[in-house]
């Protein structure tokens, strides 16, 4: 498996709030072994430093929960594990905030688990996957925000939402509630997919088609990862940015399928 990261704070922030986890391996299935991956995109939020400290306890925790389950067969890959390890880093985000002068932080979290053909997501607030190939590009996760909403109404289009005020405003994140729980999504990967998680740092400056196109034109994840974050520094960088690029290979062939579509499944 291929991949590639970034995180830049870009041009206007001082402290970037933005978090990243970034890890391949192998893992024993019953059919045998299969290359795996685990990777997650945190973009916090609060007073003075207190977005950074949240955004990394959530992705350390979370990954801990994972590769453990994972490694000592106390779980099998699959969205249950994600949604139990999801709720151990929402619960450690809510304790640490007790302390008072971190009362009030939160995060986005979106992570992936990559099991050979088999991916399994779990999500909560803006950052977002997508799935980019030779024929399109998905966005598979949907964003937890007041501009989304607005857009689901047909009150404004995708393009307006870019520039709209309010687009900063989160209605779901990591932190804040014992309730906020996150949508869990299982997809079937096919060769050529590449799959990208990023925070709004690079989403919510570069329009779907930019993304697209330089992700197809690069060299390597790790090339493409470094031109999208200078494209987004290029048009002011307003905000941290952070972006993983895994490629899988050793897929099945979509063309074997009766429909090209990717297919995605939502809990």
């Amino acid at each position: 498996m291929k991949t590639g990261y970034g995180w830049d704070t870009g041009l206007v922030r001082k402290l970037n709030e933005d978090s990243i986890f970034c890890s391949t391996f192998d893992l024993r299935t019953h059919s045998g072994m299969v290359s795996a991956g685990l990777f997650a995109v945190a973009d916090g939020m609060g007073g003075h430093d207190a977005g950074e400290i949240a955004s990394d306890l959530a992705i350390r925790i979370f990954q801990a929960e994972c590769i453990s389950g994972l490694l000592t067969r106390a779980s099998v890959p699959g969205l249950p594990l994600m949604a139990a390890a999801f709720n151990k880093a929402n619960s450690a985000v809510i304790e640490a905030a007790t302390e008072k002068s971190l009362q009030g932080m939160g995060t986005t979290l979106t992570t992936a688990l990559i099991v050979g053909p088999d991916m399994y997501l779990a999500h909560i607030g803006d950052s977002r996957c997508y799935i980019i190939n030779s024929r399109e590009a998905i966005q598979v996760t949907t964003d937890h925000s007041v501009v989304q909403e607005l857009v689901d109404i047909g009150q404004i289009s995708p393009s307006e939402a870019l520039a709209h005020p309010r687009r900063n405003e989160i209605t779901r994140v990591l932190g804040y509630s014992a309730d906020s729980v996150p949508d869990l999504i299982q997809i079937k990967l096919y060769a050529g997919d590449n799959v990208l998680l990023c925070s709004d740092g690079l989403c919510g400056v570069l329009p779907p088609g930019k993304i697209e196109e330089t992700v197809l034109a690069s060299q390597s994840p790790a090339q493409a990862c470094d031109d999208l974050i200078s494209q987004a520094n290029l048009v002011g960088g307003p905000d941290n940015i952070s972006v993983i690029i895994a490629s899988p290979a050793s897929l099945p062939s979509w063309q074997a399928l009766v429909s090209a579509k990717t297919g995605v499944k939502i809990d």
